[in-house]
């Protein structure tokens, strides 16, 4: 039933993007000039997984971006310009594993370069080796690749990649907070790690090694990579696990999708392997893992707890999404909000603030410079302010651990805080009360 649910899901996605958002049409090849921006509009895209190995709860970040930009599209845009998105299915860069048809990154990128009018900027893609792949691409075609939905150091680098943002907090970081609370909370336990064998995997390891835990690199002792077809055979983590029971692991640390996560529980129940699971937050959200087993695992988020009904802006985002029939047939009133859901709404509005900063004068260059000098004064839903600057082009740098509590919601940590820090060896975590900027009035 799932499978059949994620297909169609995706088929709603494809259908709806075909149009563009709010049915907008694609800018006619008579638009002036070829940035993707005309009077009324602004055409932006994004390469995301809505078929595969990581459609299943991935493709509701790109979903309630678009739920976003529809809504303001609907009270008549930003500045009197609505937002056209369009996505394209690259099936995570691994086409084969459950893909519809052959897609790829690069295929994909270019075919919204394609696009009649071009595109302002791709914005929201995701993946890590994903969006390496296509980083030299945009760079020479001069579009601005922001907000790249991955915690990847990658996106950080402005002197060789000046129009490249990320927006999440990146893994070393998070790596960091994670090791700072294992140190804190399982002091003197052993502590095991499995993680993507790409910049998720490895940074995630990095971040627990600079936060001062003693964990050998990836492929030797309690540090086990994996590939992302991996997933798709019945115990592909069961020696793995083996191995880090035989080793006498009592805290194991996950840089893993949320399919993996899924298979990995899985197969320590099987193994009666009870170890504390601390789960990166890409791979953690509950309704998208959707296993009984993740209860009582930790994870991080950045954003205020999906249960958390008061919050302003998980109620502005229920709102939103409650609206978008297409996308979100089945979402009601009642509906607990997933992180993924909470994430697309985060960078959606993250680019409509920057709209808006722009004011009249919407170009490529100045969505660079207006990221840089204003873009950390930008309210969106995360509980830690972004961290843009001309010399820091990752976006958040913190966030705040959680308890899975059930199959569809988290809970902070008793007397939770919120920490930030930056990526560097050495460099100290700071903490701070988890607070969150009002709903700006022109959103509402």
């Amino acid at each position: 039933m799932r499978t059949i649910i994620r297909k169609s899901v995706a088929a709603a996605v494809a259908a709806s993007t075909a149009l563009g958002v709010g049915g907008i049409s694609a800018v006619s090849a008579g638009a002036s000039g070829s940035d993707g921006v005309t009077n009324n509009q602004i055409t932006i895209g994004a390469t995301v997984p809505l078929s595969g190995i990581a459609s299943a709860g991935y493709s509701d970040v790109a979903k309630a971006a678009n739920a976003v930009f529809k809504y303001v599209n609907a009270k008549g845009g930003v500045n009197g310009r609505k937002i056209n998105f369009i996505i394209k299915d690259d099936c995570y860069g691994v086409p084969g594993f459950g893909c519809t048809g052959t897609p790829n990154t690069v295929t994909q990128t270019n075919a919204l370069l394609n696009t009649p009018g071009g595109i302002f900027a791709t914005v929201g893609s995701l993946g890590t080796d994903t969006q390496d792949s296509v980083r030299n691409l945009l760079k020479s075609s001069g579009v601005p690749q922001l907000f790249v939905n991955s915690g990847s150091k990658d996106w950080d680098n402005p002197g060789t990649y000046p129009s490249l943002f990320g927006w999440q907090t990146d893994y070393v970081a998070e790596g960091k907070i994670f090791a700072n609370y294992i140190k804190t909370n399982f002091k003197g336990k052993k502590v095991g790690f499995i993680g993507q064998d790409d910049d998720f995997g490895r940074n995630g390891l990095l971040g627990l090694q600079r936060g001062g835990l003693s964990i050998p690199n990836m492929g030797t002792g309690d540090s086990l990579g994996y590939n992302v077809g991996d997933i798709i055979f019945s115990d592909p983590f069961v020696s793995k696990l083996t191995q880090l029971k035989n080793d006498g692991v009592k805290v194991v640390v996950l840089d893993t999708i949320p399919q993996a996560t899924k298979k990995v529980l899985d197969d320590a129940k099987k193994l009666k392997f009870a170890a504390q699971f601390i789960i990166s937050g890409v791979g953690s959200d509950p309704q998208t893992v959707n296993n009984k087993n993740e209860v009582g695992a930790l994870s991080m988020t950045f954003f205020a707890a999906t249960g958390d009904t008061k919050n302003s802006w998980n109620k502005w985002t229920s709102k939103v999404l409650l609206a978008d029939k297409a996308d979100f047939p089945k979402f009601k009133s009642s509906t607990i909000l997933t992180g993924n859901m909470q994430y697309g709404a985060g960078w959606a509005v993250t680019f409509l603030q920057l709209v808006k900063a722009m004011g009249s004068n919407v170009t490529q260059a100045n969505a660079v410079s207006t990221l840089e000098t204003q873009g950390s004064t930008f309210a969106t839903p995360a509980i830690t302010k972004l961290a843009y600057s001309a010399s820091n082009h990752q976006g958040l740098m913190g966030g705040i651990m959680v308890t899975v509590k059930s199959t569809t919601s988290t809970t902070p940590v008793k007397n939770a805080k919120v920490y930030t820090t930056t990526d560097a060896d050495g460099t100290p975590l700071v903490a701070k009360t988890p607070v969150n900027a009002p709903v700006p009035a022109w959103l509402s």
